[in-house]
């Protein structure tokens, strides 16, 4: 189980964005399950992160040759990480999730595996609901 109180702490400020636990995302996302999704395009899905006293937005991005570029992404990160006092109408950045693994993927009908790359990048933002940015104010 993630520490759901960071989350708490990037949104009051009194922390800045940081690398977040994928348990953490998992646990208030309810392991990204359909039920919390909110919305999806071409370069990932978005769901709706439940908090003890707000809610927040994690895009799960599907890093591909066709999508997102990881040189692309890590530059966002650090453009996000640097906004320490958001500028009106600009969502806060609370944080992110970044890595790399193998896994051994069996051919169907064969004995063979394949090691296949698997990469999970996640971002984390305040969610503002049900109006436009240029309505919401600090």
């Amino acid at each position: 189980m993630g520490d759901r109180n960071v989350l708490e702490r990037i949104l009051s400020g009194l922390e800045k964005p940081t690398d977040l636990a994928l348990a953490l995302l998992q646990e208030i996302t309810q392991n990204f399950s359909e039920q919390r999704k909110i919305g999806e395009g071409g370069f990932g899905e978005v769901y709706k992160g439940v908090l003890q006293i707000s809610i927040v937005v994690v895009k799960r991005i599907i890093v591909s040759e066709h999508t997102v570029d990881d040189m692309l992404l890590d530059r966002e990160v650090k453009n996000l990480m640097t906004i320490i006092i958001s500028p009106q109408n600009v969502v806060h950045f609370l944080g992110f999730f970044s890595n790399t693994h193998c896994e051994a993927i069996k051919f169907p009908g064969s004995a063979d595996f394949v090691f296949a790359e698997k990469r999970e990048r996640l971002l984390c933002f305040e969610c503002i609901s049900n109006r436009s940015l240029d309505k919401h104010r600090d």
